[in-house]
């Protein structure tokens, strides 16, 4: 990977407007799709040169979209349900691919988080300063 070459990569406050929020799921996308487009292209595919085959239907997906432009609707956003934080890209004009997965969950890197996010789903979380 090149440091000085200028790479077009979409904003994360438009993945944001596109997900409707932000959470750990779509900056954890964002980042697998700019790692993406850095090593396999130099700006989000235009039509199908890339394949993007995600292995969890969590919020990284929306982003992953948004970022590299793979979709469903293109066919060349492919979902594999097993479950993990691992997503694989294929430039389909070179043939290069790259897999890209996460070294630990949210759980280990934060602890507090399963906690946190049950009480976020069951509507009991509360909001506190500090």
């Amino acid at each position: 990977m090149e440091d000085d070459k200028d790479f077009d990569i979409i904003s994360f406050s438009e993945v944001t407007k596109f997900h409707g929020h932000s959470c750990p799921g779509t900056a954890i996308g964002y980042r697998a799709g700019e790692v993406a487009i850095r090593e396999l292209l130099s700006s989000r595919a235009e039509d199908e040169e890339l394949v993007a085959i995600v292995e969890n239907d969590s919020c990284s997906v929306d982003a992953i979209q948004v970022v590299t432009g793979c979709t469903m609707g293109k066919g060349n956003l492919i979902f594999k349900d097993y479950g993990k934080q691992v997503y694989t890209f294929m430039n389909r004009q070179t043939g290069e691919a790259i897999r890209v997965s996460m070294k630990k969950s949210i759980d280990e890197i934060d602890p507090t988080f399963s906690s946190a996010r049950k009480k976020a789903f069951s509507g009991s979380a509360t909001q506190r300063n500090g």
